[in-house]
């Protein structure tokens, strides 16, 4: 199969063993990059803690106070390198660019993420490593469809591919890394999307168990609940994490107003505040996981010092990534989670006299409570819990407090996960409507006519008769090398004439074009611009330089689509139930 022949295949939904060999393909490249990212995290943060990773606490306070404000000279030194249109990082713009252009992220922006991503995490930023892993893996499922010139339906499968890969090596949690990429970044579920996803995590996982070994993220023992009496905790303590939730969430969207788009002033203020914070709270420097798998172990705190703990990484988590610094939330709000939980353990233990009550359950279940609520994916918390404890018994109580955080979160604060709000405060409302989604999951190769025959604006006799024997739908003239009009096969003369100019026939109507890579939702709205039914598809988008001029097509065309073909289509999938 040639290449423009698996392009054209690929506008369709049904290719999905195509579709499969490239999530493959995705999985092993973002995998790859993936590993490559935390193994030289792993070598410089170790270079800069001698202790190890994320053991900022052994460091002497003049060393906590000056490495955030050092790093984010770095990471400001770094932006500066990138034009302000590609600065943009993050989980929320992966979904803002798989929404509004067409799955494309931008290189740049990835290798951005990359190096400053790196930097912030190694200089003891209260941010997460999931949330750029997120990005780096789309933009390597997005980057490979560009280069292959694949339809733009198919980036967003590829995009979904590499997000379910960055979540899968982050945690060793495949599962979780499919419904990440479905619940929160790509927002819609069909088979055509699940199976090339679900490949490339498997993929990343295998990858991750070679490198690491089986073991998830977190060593959590089997823990279960001793007594209904913890539910009542439980309970509480969920209805506490929705509101702290929604406190973050708003903490930090008003600080990325305030922002106000600047650039030095607000990282440098963020290095202060984190290097303040890393001299009074040593740990809430970096992730926070050695912290984390210490209270999923048991392993005893003071309720004061998890106090301070608590709203201390709340305050500068929300604030340093509110200010710019670019890192993720998710690694931070497991942290939060599972220090909540303590908390409510240890005073269930002290006020309510329950016996043999396990703080680390507690942990665990503000662990998925504050994931749940902070991101509003519900299902992705619960699979992140399961797969992290392959702990059956964990569901139901899960469960309950994954409904009550998300119900307090949402109704106290209109709280529709962070990353929705994040990009609704900067003016980008991703709602689409059904036919819109349909539309946007078909590229127009899939229902293009390829029946068009091709001539000249002045045909020699034998051209003319040569096209008069093809048989064929459409007729495209051409005109100084370009693709310019259209013409019924049947409204061509039959006779020859020296002067015979084809663009003077009535019916000859003025052709506009669209790239086979294009998507149906592109098709329709292209014409609606145009005032016009009928597009040619050429195999390459024309620049934007030609397009500005009369957009006709500098290359054969592949086919014509017509409004029509559209509107059979959406149709049909109606009176299907699709």
């Amino acid at each position: 199969m040639s290449l423009n022949a698996l392009r054209i295949r690929l506008s369709s939904s049904e290719a999905l063993p195509q579709l499969t060999i490239l999530g493959l393909l995705t999985g092993l490249l973002a995998g790859s990059l993936l590993i490559g990212f935390r193994e030289l995290l792993t070598l410089i943060s170790t270079t800069l803690v001698p202790e190890g990773e994320d053991h900022f606490e052994s460091l002497s306070s003049l060393h906590r106070f000056l490495l955030p404000i050092a790093g984010s000279v770095v990471i400001i030194l770094m932006v500066k390198l990138i034009r302000k249109k590609r600065r943009s990082v993050g989980v929320a713009h992966v979904i803002e660019r798989l929404t509004m252009h067409r799955g494309r992220l931008p290189s740049s922006s990835v290798v951005l993420q990359f190096f400053t991503a790196l930097i912030a995490l190694a200089s003891g930023f209260s941010v997460g490593r999931e949330g750029p892993a997120v990005h780096m893996g789309a933009g390597v499922g997005s980057t490979l469809g560009q280069r292959l010139q694949l339809p733009d339906n198919t980036l967003r499968i590829l995009a979904g591919c590499g997000v379910a890969t960055a979540i899968s090596v982050s945690f060793n949690t495949p599962l979780a890394g499919v419904i990440f990429a479905m619940e929160v970044i790509v927002k819609q579920y069909s088979l055509g999307n699940f199976i090339p996803v679900m490949a490339a995590s498997v993929v990343a996982a295998l990858m991750a168990q070679l490198m690491y070994g089986p073991e998830p993220a977190f060593h959590v023992p089997a823990i279960a609940m001793t007594s209904m009496e913890e539910l009542l905790i439980a309970a509480v303590m969920a209805v506490c994490i929705g509101i702290m939730a929604g406190l973050f969430i708003r903490l930090q969207t008003t600080m990325i107003a305030r922002r106000k788009g600047h650039l030095v002033l607000p990282i440098l203020f963020a290095g202060l505040i984190m290097g303040i914070a890393g001299v009074m709270v040593p740990a809430v420097m970096g992730i926070g996981y050695d912290t984390l798998e210490s209270l999923l172990n048991g392993g005893l705190f003071g309720l004061s010092t998890l106090v301070i703990l608590l709203f201390t990484k709340l305050i500068v988590t929300a604030t340093v990534t509110g200010l710019g610094i670019p890192g993720g939330i998710i690694g931070p709000s497991l942290f939060m989670g599972a220090v909540c939980g303590a908390v409510f353990g240890s005073l269930g233990e002290q006020l309510l006299d329950i016996p043999n009550l396990n703080s680390s359950f507690h942990a665990l279940l503000g662990m998925v409570a504050m994931m749940a609520a902070t991101l509003q994916a519900p299902l992705v918390a619960l699979v992140t819990v399961l797969e992290l404890t392959h702990n059956p018994n964990i569901i139901m109580p899960a469960m309950f407090v994954i409904v009550i955080a998300c119900l307090t979160s949402g109704r106290f604060f209109q709280n529709r996960g962070i990353f929705e709000i994040q990009l609704l405060k900067g003016g980008h409302n991703l709602e689409a409507s059904p036919l819109h989604q349909l539309l946007r999951q078909t590229g127009v190769g899939s229902l293009m006519n390829p029946a068009c025959s091709q001539i000249p604006r002045h045909p020699s006799e034998e051209e003319l008769y040569d096209t008069l024997e093809e048989t064929s739908d459409w007729v495209l003239i051409c005109h100084e090398q370009s693709l310019s009009h259209v013409l019924p096969p049947e409204k061509l003369p039959d006779q020859h004439s020296q002067d015979l100019d084809l663009l003077t026939l009535p019916e000859v109507s003025e052709i506009h074009s669209i790239s086979l890579q294009a998507t149906l939702y592109e098709a329709l709205e292209l014409m609606n611009r145009l005032s016009v039914d009928t597009l040619a598809v050429i195999p390459k988008r024309t620049s934007k330089r030609k397009s500005r001029s009369r957009n006709q097509t500098t290359s054969q065309a592949c086919g014509i689509i017509t409004r029509q073909d559209i509107e059979n289509f959406y149709q049909g999938k109606s009176a299907l139930g699709v």
